[in-house]
């Protein structure tokens, strides 16, 4: 124990204030919350064609296989690190999935990274509720 004491001492630190406990480390500042915009079904649908975002499908090909909204673009989310160039950061991206959960996380990840995006709240779910065009593959 004296040599672990005279350690400390050398180190600037008196034995009083280092035996027993460990200091707390400092209180690490958090992160700024953000909420993830989402776009309703309805309202995507009332967009014309000329502002219509770029569509993301987050989903994996075989829930792609079931059915797509027309014109999107398909990129399983555990592929989008690695495609990221196949997105542009300055356009307006809508992303979605089944019902709304994996694309307002990806939605979440692509802002984090300087992406306009936005998560289709309730996914292609509420789109085809809303009575919105499905496209399957044949």
């Amino acid at each position: 124990m004296a040599l672990l004491d005279a350690v400390k001492k050398m180190l600037g630190a008196s034995p009083a204030q280092t035996s027993g406990s460990t200091p707390a480390p400092a209180p690490q500042p958090e992160p700024e919350p953000f909420i993830v915009p989402e776009i309703m079904a309805a309202e995507l649908m009332g967009v014309g064609e000329a502002a219509r975002p770029f569509l993301l499908d987050c989903r994996e090909l075989y829930e792609r296989r079931g059915g797509f909204i027309p014109g999107s673009v398909h990129i399983p989310m555990r592929e989008i690190p690695y495609r990221l160039a196949a997105l542009d950061p300055a356009a307006d991206l809508v992303v979605y999935c089944a019902h709304g959960h994996r694309s307002h996380d990806v939605a979440g990840w692509l802002i984090e990274r300087g992406f306009r995006a936005r998560s289709l709240r309730g996914g292609i779910a509420a789109w085809q509720m809303q009575g919105g065009p499905v496209t399957r593959e044949g």
